[in-house]
């Protein structure tokens, strides 16, 4: 689904959301993500917009992309948190996912990654501030509670 290719308030989202919110900055919304990991949410669209980061910065290969946090998602992780200088634990919380969010920029309405191979794109926000990716004529969102993302 995900393609490749002033004063900021602060994100309001969590996993009691069900999905990822942001508003303003889109360099602040995944601040309050996670976790994610083998044993916590580990099978969701967010795990799907995750392993589509780890892809973009060339730590996963996009075929891996399955909205399935396993072993190779964790190792994945865990050389792109030190990479970025973060604890390596393999979990992605709230550091983990705020550092990415660093890489996000807005091109119109479109929101995307400036991944370190290759850039992530059509993704957006509701009015509403929540987070889906279009792709090939469907919308996913960003959920805790479904994998739409991975079809």
């Amino acid at each position: 689904m995900l393609a490749a290719g002033g004063l900021a308030s602060t994100a309001h989202a969590s996993v009691s959301q069900g999905g990822v919110y942001g508003v303003d900055a889109v360099t602040d919304d995944w601040g309050d993500e996670g976790p994610l990991s083998t044993t916590s949410n580990s099978h969701n669209s967010v795990v799907g917009l995750w392993q589509a980061v780890l892809a973009a910065d060339g730590y996963l290969p996009s075929a891996d992309v399955d909205c399935s946090f396993g072993s190779q998602t964790k190792a994945a992780t865990i050389k792109w948190q030190d990479d970025h200088h973060l604890g390596a634990d393999g979990i992605v919380g709230p550091l983990t996912f705020g550092k990415a969010d660093n890489y996000l920029y807005w091109v119109g309405s479109e929101i995307r990654y400036d991944g370190s191979k290759f850039d992530l794109y059509s993704m957006h926000r509701t009015s509403s501030g929540r987070w889906y990716a279009n792709g090939g004529g469907s919308t996913a969102y960003f959920s805790y509670t479904s994998s739409d993302l991975c079809g």
